[in-house]
């Protein structure tokens, strides 16, 4: 009999789930860096092969583009009740929030375009209406829209590269907030 991993688990052994392999391999990017996930890695966190998981979710890039959905999943829902200038905020918070929780999915977003999903199309959209809006002009709210999310895109990659204090210490969430309200202010 072979020590071997199995590739299916039998009915009285571990079923694999998509959704299970995906919150492991999430745990591993948040915990270890990209580079430390792996097929073999997580196929001996479940007990089986490889192959086993790479039926699962495809391939490694699959398995990324899922957790970018994952990290973003409801990102542009915001309350219907605010007015434009409040609505970016709370879009760019929901944003800069999960940069936070998840800096190296974030990473990988940002040097990978092809990870950006719908529902990050529907946040730079909402964010550009509602600029245009607050704005009362298309030319100006577009340039504002622009302002806005390149601020909020370097903070992010400021705040997801940052892996140990410097002399300028760490940048946190309040940080982003002071820059985006003083941008809020100015229109």
């Amino acid at each position: 009999m072979s020590k071997n991993p199995i590739g299916r688990p039998t009915n009285d052994k571990l079923i694999l789930s998509k959704d299970e392999i995906l919150k492991e391999a999430l745990k591993i990017i948040d915990n270890q860096g990209e580079k430390e996930l792996s097929f073999r890695k997580l196929a001996k966190v479940f007990g089986v092969t490889a192959m086993a998981l790479k039926n699962h979710v495809g391939t490694r890039h699959d398995i990324i583009k899922n957790l970018v959905e994952i990290v973003y999943k409801d990102v542009s829902v915001i309350s219907e009740t605010v007015n434009s200038k409040e609505a970016i905020k709370q879009l760019l918070v929901n944003y800069c929030e999960r940069v936070f929780k998840h800096p190296n999915v974030t990473r990988l977003l940002l040097a990978d375009h092809s990870l950006f999903n719908q529902e990050l199309f529907d946040l730079i959209n909402s964010i550009r209406a509602h600029s245009i809006t607050l704005l009362n002009d298309e030319k100006e709210g577009g340039v504002f829209a622009d302002i806005i999310s390149d601020y909020t895109n370097g903070f992010a990659l400021a705040a997801a590269s940052q892996n140990k204090k410097t002399d300028l210490g760490v940048l946190t969430i309040k940080d982003f907030y002071k820059g985006l309200n003083w941008l809020l202010q100015r229109v």
